[in-house]
């Protein structure tokens, strides 16, 4: 006896469409909800198809995707200024997003709890997947995306605020 699939596919077709549509709605709403943003709250986890749907979500902006570890001692000195600009410059110019690459989730949301991460600007867990297809090397590492889109800087290396403040603002009045 064969059944008729067409009605479930379609079901199942619509639902996934409007999971969608509201995932591109409100991009961050599936990743910064109230919960995430507690201080020690779990670290979530992103794959990189769901980071660049953050990324292109926000075209329209600067985005500066900042890669972290907690042995990192430059990453210990960078997030902070990372953190006081996310005051200084508003987000609808830029959107900052930081993403841990230690070997251990752990290990990541020791440090995204331990320096507040969160408290300044999304941060997530995105271990080895991540730093294979952005092709890291060494950290920290930043890579800074224009209003279009597209990539500007993909470095490893601590950049001093003022300077890093200096590119980003050229990138915004562009």
């Amino acid at each position: 006896m064969r059944r008729n699939l067409f009605p479930i596919l379609q079901r199942f077709t619509c639902a996934a469409m409007c999971a969608v549509t509201l995932a591109l709605a409100a991009p961050h709403a599936c990743f910064a909800g109230k919960a995430e943003t507690s201080a020690h709250a779990a670290v979530r986890q992103v794959k990189l198809h769901e980071l660049l749907d953050i990324i292109a979500a926000s075209h329209g902006k600067v985005v500066l995707v900042n890669f972290f570890a907690a042995f990192c001692g430059p990453c210990r000195q960078e997030i902070p200024e990372l953190k006081r600009m996310r005051k200084e410059i508003p987000e609808k110019d830029l959107v900052i997003l930081g993403v841990a690459i230690d070997e251990k989730k752990s290990e990541a949301e020791r440090i995204i709890n331990s320096l507040g991460i969160r408290d300044a600007y999304p941060a997530y867990y995105g271990g080895d997947e991540i730093a294979r297809a952005y092709r890291i090397d060494a950290i920290p590492f930043n890579v800074i995306y224009n209003r279009d889109g597209h990539i500007e800087v993909s470095e490893a290396g601590y950049v001093p605020n003022a300077e890093l403040k200096q590119f980003i603002m050229t990138l915004i009045r562009r």
